[in-house]
């Protein structure tokens, strides 16, 4: 029997500590949880965790230590480019949907003043 399963897969960032000025890994699973997702480590290709357990033992291999040494000089730009860039189209829809109600109150605004001139 074949049965589709949905995967949630997302990038691990490790978080900046501003007390030490660098970046450090935090755990992204609350202790104990279920259907946790499936995270992705640019350390290496191919690796992945999916739980605390398996978070704890990647975070300890060399690869993964030089990754977050040198995270600021590889990756720290394209991430924040990211979140600018989602920022910057979340207020352009913002915008577009103030544009449009602005537009139709013009246009209403239009018509009720040609009624007024028909008088």
């Amino acid at each position: 029997m074949n049965q589709l399963i949905s995967v949630n897969n997302s990038i691990y960032i490790p978080e900046f500590d501003e007390n030490n000025d660098c970046y450090i890994d935090k755990s992204p699973y609350k202790p104990y949880e279920r259907n946790c997702i499936r995270y992705e480590c640019r350390c290496k290709a191919g690796s992945s965790f999916v739980n605390n357990v398996m978070f704890k033992q990647h975070i300890k291999s060399k690869t993964h230590k030089d990754f977050i040494k040198n995270y600021p000089k590889y990756y720290k730009e394209v991430d924040e480019s990211k979140e600018i860039i989602n920022n910057l189209k979340a207020e352009i829809e913002l915008l577009k949907r103030k544009n449009n109600k602005l537009l139709l109150e013009i246009k209403e605004l239009k018509e009720e003043n040609s009624f007024y001139d028909c008088e």
